[in-house]
């Protein structure tokens, strides 16, 4: 089993186990149902993997926005698609990028329209 189908699972089950759980507490009881449904949502979409093509337009995916670029509308053009993803060298486990998946290269036109790309987690994006 790969990493990247291990940690689906893991947050498959985190997701079922918000979805199961009656238990309150105090903490929990600080949250409207507005909080939960957008994060049982961007858990959802985090886990709904789409298939991208090289020259593919795409842009983040809802409330899945962890990087500063590609701005929240600004489209970017895949640029490769990796057959293994590289994980994040990220130390600290409480980083957000702590063992990421970066499984796509992206470009997108920066400043003076100048043409970069970046790695990224792929579940983190959508068609534009």
């Amino acid at each position: 089993m790969s990493k990247q189908q291990d940690i689906r699972e893991e947050l498959a089950a985190i997701l079922k186990s918000f979805q199961d759980s009656e238990l309150i507490d105090e903490e929990k009881e600080s949250y409207g149902e507005e909080y939960i449904a957008k994060v049982k949502m961007a858990c959802t979409n985090l886990l709904k993997k789409e298939s991208f093509q090289v020259g593919q337009l795409v842009k983040w995916k809802e409330n899945l926005k962890n990087r500063k670029l590609p701005y929240k509308t600004q489209p970017a053009i895949v640029v490769a698609v990796l057959d293994k993803p590289i994980f994040s060298d990220e130390k600290e486990s409480g980083s957000p990028y702590f063992l990421e998946p970066l499984d796509i290269v992206l470009g997108l036109l920066i400043d003076d329209n100048t043409f970069l790309t970046f790695y990224y987690d792929s579940r983190r994006f959508e068609a534009y």
